[in-house]
């Protein structure tokens, strides 16, 4: 007899969401607090969301043609959801040795660091020295963390081949993993003389290249706190009036803090667009590749030169100066999401001579060793944000076609993603087409670098 369990696929659905909103609750907090989390379960209250048994019911139900599309959208997120479970044990040991002191910082004053700290002292460093101090005191925590990495991609693959996928990536429905990496490597290669030209000075090493990706030289226009408000004034007209809920805004230490504000805020317009009615299954697809796109639109108004005349009020000549030095720190950020897929499958985590490479063609220099298999790391929804970053730019230029180069100004275009937001999440990926993109984000890269 079939699974009662998933005869009402609406009751799943609710079910699906609240698991979804309470991992994503429980790893915000274990992030800061690993000890108070730890023994958290978040899926237990609903835990028939995230098991083999609900996987082959749902696989083997045969619904009305009216329910067809959320049985088979419900499907990966039963998957993805299963590998969260059965991964929470690895969750939480990554966040203890990422929270633990242990890192000798040797600046002033002397002191030992945890891991997000170390993080967060490279971009907030006064000076490239600084923060060759702090990515140093990163890489000491680098080899435990990348033992919790090992043990955790492990278990990832096996258990999704173990609920029908060949690889963990195939779980958000874009494909082969090895046709997903040799599209970054793509990415990679197209804009690699570019990157060579643009960081040339600063080719010294990854701290000199991240000291300078935070855009500290763009400093025009800018307030000095970043808050809601200021995102509502810049972009509300875009917004259509939707309420949703931002995550915290990341502190303002150079004119790239405000493009990662501005992507947040993109994402979150995207998931609070989805129409209400409309069950969560179909509304948001693993990995989020709609929202992440939405969100690197707006990320994208960062280094454009019409944005900062409009939304900064600046002269054309500083906007286009600092709109370059924003698409220098883009491009750093593009590459950088190839090399996380190229150097974080679930199947061969960080090679020795890859990582050694990839270093090399990132920052000038190999990193160091220590941080082979924790730095750069791919989260679980990289291939989603890669494939969303690719599409990026047609989705951008679209806007600009049917609502001008101030769309986000116009509450038209409010209208048009509240439209564009009720059809579903899960959309085909046509390699061809992914293909096709990366040579056109190269030539965007291009004509505002070259």
């Amino acid at each position: 007899m079939l699974d009662v369990r998933v005869d009402d696929l609406h009751s799943l659905d609710r079910d699906v969401r609240r698991a979804v909103q309470e991992l994503a609750r429980w790893r915000i907090k274990l992030a800061r607090d690993p000890e108070e989390s730890a023994d958290v379960d978040p899926i237990e209250p609903v835990r028939r969301v995230a098991g083999m048994s609900t996987l082959g019911a749902l696989r083997q139900l045969q619904p009305t043609l009216a329910d067809t599309a959320l049985r088979d959208a419900l499907v990966p997120w039963v998957g993805v959801l299963t590998l969260a479970r059965l991964g929470r044990e690895d969750d939480v040991a990554w966040a203890r040795a990422a929270s633990e002191r242990r890192a000798p910082f040797l600046g002033e004053p002397l002191r030992l660091v945890t891991w997000r700290e170390a993080w967060g002292g490279v971009a907030a460093a006064g000076t490239a020295a600084e923060a060759r101090l702090w990515l140093d005191a990163a890489a000491e925590v680098g080899e435990a963390l990348a033992a919790t990495a090992r043990t955790r991609a492990e278990k990832r693959a096996e258990v999704a081949r173990r609920l029908g996928w060949a690889h963990p990536w195939e779980l958000l429905g874009l494909g082969a993993a090895g046709r997903m990496r040799a599209t970054a490597r793509r990415l990679l290669d197209a804009t690699e003389d570019l990157a060579r030209a643009v960081w040339k000075e600063a080719k010294l090493g990854a701290a000199e290249v991240l000291h300078s990706a935070v855009a500290r030289d763009a400093p025009e226009g800018w307030p000095a706190h970043l808050t809601t408000r200021w995102l509502n004034d810049v972009c509300g007209a875009a917004l259509g009036g939707l309420r949703f809920d931002l995550p915290a805004l990341p502190a303002a230490l150079g004119a790239a803090s405000f493009a990662r504000a501005l992507y947040a805020l993109g994402f979150a317009t995207r998931l609070a667009a989805a129409p209400s009615a409309m069950p969560f299954a179909l509304g948001r697809a693993p990995g989020a590749r709609v929202a992440h796109r939405l969100g690197f639109v707006f990320a994208g108004l960062a280094a454009d030169v019409t944005w900062q005349v409009r939304a900064l009020d600046l002269p054309r000549r500083t906007a286009q100066r600092q709109a370059r030095v924003l698409a220098r720190t883009a491009l750093l950020d593009a590459r950088l999401h190839a090399a996380r897929l190229l150097l974080g499958d679930d199947d061969a985590p960080a090679p020795r001579d890859l990582f050694d490479e990839l270093g090399a063609r990132l920052f000038g220099a190999r990193l160091d060793p220590r941080l082979r298999g924790a730095w750069p790391r791919a989260r679980d929804d990289e291939p989603a944000r890669f494939v969303a970053l690719v599409e990026s730019l047609a989705f951008a230029r679209a806007l600009r076609d049917g609502f001008d180069v101030d769309w986000f100004r116009n509450p038209r275009a409010g209208k048009h993603l509240r439209a564009v937001s009720a059809a579903p999440a899960s959309e085909p990926c046509d390699p061809e087409a992914l293909l096709a993109g990366v040579e056109g984000l190269a030539r965007a890269f291009e004509e505002a670098l070259g």
